[in-house]
């Protein structure tokens, strides 16, 4: 049997204010609701597992298969032995091209592939780009961009 959920309530205020904004800090959320962080993470996480049943619900289809230009798969096979992740990560075409230098191109992990895939927010992900980039590209001035996005990441959550 199952519940029906009341929009009014405060699991489906939790619901709604999370639709519209994913990024939203459950600490934050809490204290305008006036419930616990424990309580809008437990919500956040029963959204996420029907998202999960809601796309186990539809039958396979394998994507098509990505081009892979020749001096990517030897750079590949000399370089390192990709896992299927860093694999699959790397031949698809937002990963084969850069605008604007070739920073990140060298990286055996992509910034954006390691934001992403540990669903770090906007300040997070802007700290591990510039971290991993300063070298290549910006030099002193993109430490001090990711000092600068860390201090706001810790005034945001305190």
């Amino acid at each position: 049997m199952t519940r029906k959920k009341d929009p009014n309530s405060i699991s489906g205020k939790i619901r709604a204010a999370i639709a519209n904004n994913p990024k939203l800090r459950n600490k934050l959320l809490a204290k305008d609701l006036g419930t616990t962080s424990s309580f809008v993470s437990a919500i956040r996480g029963q959204m996420r597992r029907q998202i999960i049943r809601d796309i186990n619900a539809f039958p396979y289809v394998p994507k098509p298969e990505l081009p892979v230009v020749p001096a990517m798969a030897m750079k590949m096979a000399i370089e390192w032995a990709a896992t299927e992740e860093e694999e699959e990560a790397f031949q698809a075409l937002a990963n084969a091209q850069q605008v604007g230098g070739s920073h990140y191109k060298s990286k055996a992990i992509q910034p954006w592939d390691y934001i992403a895939s540990n669903q770090l927010g906007y300040l997070e992900g802007n700290v591990v780009k510039y971290v991993s980039r300063w070298k290549d590209k910006g030099g002193l001035e993109d430490l001090k961009k990711a000092q600068h996005y860390l201090a706001k990441l810790i005034e945001v959550n305190q």
